[in-house]
């Protein structure tokens, strides 16, 4: 006997936890639209936000409209208006790349504390993945994947610093 069970996405997710900024497989401009239209003080505000009429902004991100869109610039400014980054990510996945925010190095050129920030950065990566599939039943929350995703994304840049620190211990080539 089979069984098909649908649950809507505000009981799947819960009271605290917020559906994912972006549906995996959508198209740039699918989530150009989703972003404007996701926007929860509505399009007048976010337009107002991007100096342009609410009007243009809806043609812009129109999925049917073949002659408006929105350019590059216009593309940051709705994305630091929202706060919504799902466009950029979906830009770098349909290029083969992610993207991962950036934080400022804490270590202020230390090697040594560099290298212990890199490995407690990682440690609590871990240990966000190791909570989140620890008891190997349940399904991962949206909070377990954010916190973890947030501790993935602090060793990244955890790395690039100890890289950055790295080069600029690299001594200068001998001029002659």
């Amino acid at each position: 006997m089979k069984l098909n069970v649908s649950i809507p996405d505000g009981v799947a997710y819960g009271a605290d936890e917020t559906l994912p900024a972006r549906v995996q497989g959508q198209s740039v401009a699918e989530v150009a639209y989703n972003t404007v239209y996701g926007f929860k003080p509505g399009i007048e505000l976010l337009a107002k936000r991007m100096n342009m009429s609410a009007n243009t902004l809806a043609h812009k991100v129109n999925l049917k409209n073949k002659t408006h869109h929105l350019s590059l610039r216009e593309a940051i400014d709705l994305q630091r208006a929202t706060g919504n980054f799902a466009l950029l990510h979906a830009m770098a996945d349909e290029l083969g790349h992610t993207a991962t925010l950036a934080s400022p190095a804490q270590a202020e050129g230390n090697p040594v504390e560099t290298i212990m920030r890199m490995h407690c950065e990682f440690a609590d990566f871990t240990r966000a993945v190791a909570d989140a599939v620890g008891d190997g039943i349940r399904f991962v929350t949206g909070n377990e994947m954010r916190r973890a995703d947030y501790h993935g994304q602090e060793a990244v840049a955890s790395v690039g610093h100890t890289l950055a620190m790295l080069r600029s211990r690299v001594r200068k080539a001998p001029t002659t």
